[in-house]
């Protein structure tokens, strides 16, 4: 997912952009965030770490019960 706004440009360096989605990234890697956590119960198919995997099928899990 791409998210990027025209404005960006006009008060943010590309090297603090990059910085940004370094972070983001790293963070989604290791466990995200209650954010993330509830986009993924509804699109589990962007699932693409370990952990997002696990917690999608945990999901399932409890939907089975």
């Amino acid at each position: 997912m791409k998210i990027e706004m025209w404005w960006s440009d006009l008060w943010m360096t590309k090297e603090e952009k990059a910085e940004i989605k370094e972070s983001l990234r790293k963070r989604r890697e290791s466990g995200g965030c209650s954010s993330w956590r509830n986009y993924l119960k509804d699109h589990p198919e962007v699932a693409k770490y370990a952990w997002e995997k696990e917690f999608v099928k945990s999901i399932n899990n409890e939907k089975g019960r």
